[in-house]
């Protein structure tokens, strides 16, 4: 039994994180929860999106984009809960 090579070398699998998925994502979140974090994935994914010769700092900058999306996120959703604590506790 043989196994065979690969006619062409390995250079790392190709990422699963698209800038452009980030750039939407940040658009929505911009529009939804949180402006702030939001403008600020909006510029990271743009940044991601002008390095497409060098891999590594596109998803440098894309890992940016989804972790000020995911603070962004946890922030609305504290603020969210907190409003509603605050509110019903005056009732």
């Amino acid at each position: 039994m043989s196994y065979s090579t690969p006619s062409t070398p390995h250079h790392g699998a190709p990422s699963d994180r698209s800038p452009v998925t980030a750039l939407v994502m940040s658009i929505l979140m911009t529009l939804c929860c949180n402006q702030i974090c939001g403008i600020i994935a909006i510029v990271f994914s743009v940044i991601a999106m002008g390095k497409d010769g060098a891999p590594a700092e596109q998803d440098r900058y894309i890992g940016y984009a989804w972790t000020t999306m995911g603070i962004g996120l946890a922030l609305s959703v504290l603020l969210f809960f907190g409003y509603i604590l605050f509110f019903s506790g005056l009732s």
